[in-house]
């Protein structure tokens, strides 16, 4: 007796010290306990659902440091191998305080403040770092996860994020994809969830003040290797149940000696449920700092649009200035309302650039103005295709821009390998153009795209599609000294300043240009609206958080109604593009007839179709083979429209349609058959064919 008694005062002993080693923060959502000796998260619960995303205390991380020292040594160093920090503890936050980092043999001067606190919104990192030394501090992550572990009846686990109005996706379970990672803040949020819950990362970042990548890697733990030889990717493996996923929002600073840099608020919280419930934390902060610009009336009625290439890189011209009117006059005829203009600048598509010069094969400048008031008095918005991303380096113009491309970490140029299109010689790379890729924390190149710019709002054009400016081919930060910025820049923050800048030149010139963008990412879309290219499988993420942004979406196959089935249920536009945005509208009459019919829906029940609230999925519960459906709710009263569409080209199928909770007379009706008849709860619906459920 005496012995368990001993034991168990030892034990409680025990817990009482590891509890004076750690604290505790806690909301709501979740509880978080971190190490005092080294700042280690070493506890992140769920309180909705119990998932301990670390499930061993050991695995807890503090921060990772990377540091490349005078002499060229580089050496990556792990906070737990550093003296205890200075600690301030506060009731909902701690200060952490390391002056000095051990690396290697030798202290640097390098003081790292890194601070932890509990909000409403999450667990909050953020903090200051000096580099007094000579070194350079490449990198730096904090918050470091050292383990997400699988929650219980996980049959997958998903790493995703939003990027070109719709989710990237990798699979961290069963299988395992290595490593990966997604960018902040140009990819909004990152979720890492079982479809049934999650955890949410993201950085409290609107104007790309600093680069963070949200880095996943799946490595082996001590067991891994008696389990070597099988295979890893099948779920309940040996070998992949040896192995754990870590997560470091890695900091990219390059912080040079000298300086200091204070970071940017990272947020990270368990939630319940979908992605969903995921971008419902995101689209709560967002109303906090977003605001929508103003966009012209026709755009925020239903519209539709044609992509039509007037030249190709390959001096492949299509047809003249002067000929644009036949295209003006078969939008008339179809119902489409706008043009969006590829290849008229100098060299064609993709070539010549960032000249936004008419090529003079083409026609006049004043025809082509004329050609432009023409169609806008019919009711044509001609949309000029252009693109300030990079500079073509086989043109004649390329030694006036070279001193405003990005240079990486070695001196190099950054360079885009360029696009081959559809002559034999470039299909095979022998006469590809390669692109410099601008840094645009270049104050003086903004200045000369703004030039580029004014020249297509001097032509009358009521908008333009800036293509591509949604990416910089990989170049995130500019080394080049020549910039005026501070080594490195971030290269993202520079398009920022110069949508800023094109809005308010659209006020001065012409507050009714529409600016749309190629795929833009959340925070362009407070001076961008959207084009995009997607199949109909994809998660319309970008729409779901933003009902407003006028997003058109291409359509290109001959009889693919699908994808017109795609943009009525996600309120896309619809962009025709015949035989790859080469065509006239009337090769395709079947695609052509049908997505009238649907606009003419989405006109006739605009409150319940264009200008509701979309809901994607949720609120209505839909069964039935090969089908596809969203939810919207009307503005004025919140009454529900479900969107149904069978995606089976050949078979029809039955659908079992509930709106959650409703008590209220339903209708249903068809874009071929518009008149409302009383819905039952069943329907057949044929094959490539949509209806629309309402609520009256």
């Amino acid at each position: 007796m005496k012995n368990i008694l001993f034991a168990l005062i030892c034990f409680v002993y025990t817990l009482n010290i590891r509890a004076q080693e750690s604290h505790v923060l806690e909301n709501k959502d979740l509880k978080a306990r971190v190490h005092l000796n080294d700042a280690a998260l070493i506890g992140l619960e769920s309180k909705s659902t119990g998932w301990n995303v670390i499930s061993t205390a050991t695995y807890g991380q503090s921060f990772e440091i990377n540091v490349k020292l005078s002499d060229g040594a580089f050496h990556v160093v792990n906070g737990k191998s550093q003296n205890k920090p200075e600690i301030k503890i506060n009731k909902d936050e701690l200060i952490f305080v390391w002056d000095g980092i051990k690396v290697g043999s030798s202290v640097v001067d390098i003081v790292f403040e890194g601070r932890i606190k509990i909000t409403d919104r999450g667990l909050i990192y953020d903090g200051v770092l000096k580099n007094n030394s000579d070194a350079v501090v490449e990198q730096l992550s904090w918050p470091f996860i050292g383990e997400v572990s699988i929650p219980e009846k996980t049959d997958q686990l998903l790493f995703q994020y939003m990027n070109y109005t719709k989710f990237n996706t990798n699979e961290l379970y069963p299988g395992y994809s290595g490593r990966g990672w997604s960018n902040l803040p140009e990819h909004s949020f990152t979720l890492i969830h079982n479809r049934k819950q999650g955890l949410y990362l993201s950085s409290e970042d609107v104007k790309f003040e600093e680069y963070i990548r949200c880095e996943y890697e799946t490595l082996p733990t001590t067991g891994f290797s008696s389990m070597a030889g099988e295979a890893g990717s099948k779920k309940n493996n040996g070998e992949r149940n040896q192995m754990k996923i870590q997560v470091k929002v890695a900091r990219m600073l390059y912080l040079q000696p000298k300086l200091e840099v204070v970071f940017m608020p990272v947020v990270l919280t368990p939630y319940s449920g979908d992605w969903h419930k995921g971008a419902d934390i995101y689209k709560k902060w967002r109303k906090t700092w977003y605001v929508a610009p103003h966009r012209p009336e026709w755009v925020k009625k239903v519209n539709a649009w044609q992509q039509l290439q007037i030249n190709s890189s390959e001096s492949n011209i299509n047809f003249k200035i002067k000929d644009l009117n036949q295209y003006v006059d078969e939008c008339v005829k179809y119902g489409v309302d706008a043009i969006q203009l590829t290849g008229w600048t100098r060299g064609g598509q993709d070539r010549g650039l960032p000249s936004h010069d008419l090529d003079p094969r083409l026609g006049t400048v004043d025809e082509f103005k004329r050609v432009i008031a023409d169609a806008n008095k019919k009711g044509i918005k001609i949309l000029l295709f252009t693109k300030f991303t990079w500079v073509d380096m086989t043109a004649d113009l390329y030694p006036d821009w070279a001193s405003h491309v990005a240079w990486n970490n070695q001196g190099d140029t950054c360079r885009h390998p360029g696009y081959n299109y559809n002559t034999y010689t470039q299909l095979l790379g022998i006469n590809t153009r390669r692109f410099g890729i601008f840094c645009m924390m270049d104050k003086d190149l903004r200045i000369k795209l703004h030039a580029a710019f004014q020249k297509c709002l001097d032509l009358g054009a009521p908008g333009m599609v800036y293509d591509e400016n949604q990416h910089h081919a990989g170049t995130m930060l500019c080394f080049n000294p020549n910039h005026g910025h501070q080594i490195p820049g971030f290269v993202y923050k520079g398009a920022d300043l110069l949508g800023r800048e094109f809005m308010a030149m659209c006020k001065q010139s012409n507050p009714d240009f529409l600016m749309v963008g190629e795929g833009p990412y959340d925070i362009q879309s407070q001076y961008y609206s959207t084009y995009t290219r997607a199949d109909y499988n994809h998660e319309p993420v970008l729409r779901y958080i933003d009902s407003d942004i006028p997003i058109a979406c291409a359509v290109t196959d001959h009889y693919d109604k699908n994808q017109i089935n795609m943009c009525l249920a996600n309120q896309y536009a619809i962009s025709y593009e015949s035989r790859n945005f080469k065509g006239h509208l009337w090769e395709f009459p079947r695609v052509i007839a049908y997505g009238k019919q649907v606009d003419d829906l989405r006109k006739k029940y605009s409150d319940y179709l264009w200008e509701a609230e979309f809901k994607d999925t949720i609120g209505a519960v839909v069964s039935g083979k090969d089908l596809k459906y969203t939810v919207f709710a009307r503005k004025t009263d919140g009454k529900k429209a479900v969107v149904v569409y069978n995606t089976n080209t050949k078979e029809e199928n039955h659908a079992e349609i509930s709106i959650v909770g409703s008590g209220l007379r339903q209708v249903i009706f068809s874009p071929e058959k518009q008149t409302p008849v009383a819905f039952g709860g069943t329907v057949v619906i044929a094959p490539q064919s949509a209806i629309v459920v309402i609520e009256k």
